[in-house]
């Protein structure tokens, strides 16, 4: 047949998925392929990394005791950007094509200029592997994919105790043997979810809660992270703010305290990232709050919550 009555061939856009415990896991049996095999010896993260005395730092954890990899560093601007500059003259001293590049979609965001970045990558030989612990709806509706490989964090997404995925896009890479296995029909599997109305709920709770932010003129106590918006395609992971005044772990605290589940994520940032060379990162990690766009928020709690939020910025600025 020149052209078929209907679709036959079963490994075309055939996704290649493995489930796991966590994301940590699937990263780390991710490079732990890509070491084994010779494909990389230097793996470049993004200099913002967490770490929390409870949880530890679940990118950096897995990776710091792989035997033989070069972990280095790139820098990212204080809207978490990356800084295409600074990456592009650490591959540039790198050995073409025995590096990958790990790009994180913080909070669900994919970077602006993701297309020079891959491109940039591409031109040194490197591999792209996409951390989208905070992604998972962002990356299903993009209309293009870059990586070479990504990962999710299943758990923050779902009303899961545990769960994460390896999704694997080349053919290199598709030659590998991991060790993630395809869940139960009930167990940690996303697909058992109304996908797509989950992606819509974050978006409307993201919208919802920037125009309370933006009608209350409330920026000397707190800013949005990123003011211009929520671009087309990206479905949120949280509500990322800059408290520009007060104790950022005091307010965590009250807020939770009065019931509303604000985070902090990448509060505090691994020890070799935490140097001069690295302010604007540091920077933010010493300000940054996430507030709740999940989809079991009660939207309605949300000018409420605005409301306590400045006050205590203002409550505790003044301490």
């Amino acid at each position: 047949m020149i052209i078929e009555m209907t679709a036959l061939q079963s490994a075309k856009f055939l996704r290649r998925e493995y489930y796991y415990n966590s994301a940590r896991e699937g990263m780390l049996d991710l490079f732990q392929n890509m070491l084994s095999e010779g494909m990389i010896h230097t793996i470049l993260l993004p200099a913002y990394i967490g770490w929390s005395a409870k949880e530890g730092s679940g990118i950096f954890d897995p990776l710091k005791g792989l035997a033989g990899v070069n972990l280095q560093y790139y820098k990212m601007t204080p809207d978490l950007s990356i800084d295409l500059d600074d990456l592009s003259d650490r591959m540039a001293a790198l050995d073409e094509g025995k590096f990958a590049v790990l790009v994180v979609n913080y909070f669900g965001f994919i970077d602006a200029r993701i297309h020079e970045v891959a491109c940039a990558i591409r031109e040194h030989s490197g591999w792209i592997v996409e951390d989208n612990a905070h992604g998972f709806f962002t990356y299903e509706y993009a209309d293009e994919t870059f990586s070479d490989a990504t990962f999710f964090s299943l758990h923050k997404m779902f009303p899961f105790e545990h769960g994460g995925s390896l999704v694997v896009h080349t053919e290199p890479l598709s030659a590998l043997t991991y060790h993630g296995q395809y869940p139960g029909p009930t167990e940690y599997n996303p697909w058992q979810y109304d996908v797509p109305g989950i992606a819509r709920a974050r978006c409307e709770n993201y919208r919802k809660l920037e125009s309370i932010v933006s009608a209350r003129g409330i920026s000397e106590f707190f800013v949005p992270l990123k003011p211009e918006g929520l671009p087309e395609g990206i479905v949120p992971q949280t509500f990322p703010i800059r408290v520009v005044r007060g104790d950022r772990d005091a307010i965590y605290r009250l807020m939770n305290e009065s019931g509303y589940g604000v985070v902090s994520l990448y509060h505090t940032l691994i020890e070799p990232l935490r140097h001069p060379d690295y302010e604007a990162s540091n920077g933010l990690s010493r300000c940054i709050m996430n507030l709740p766009v999940h989809q079991d928020v009660d939207s309605d709690r949300y000018g409420d919550m605005v409301k306590l939020l400045a006050e205590l910025c203002n409550v505790t600025g003044r301490q």
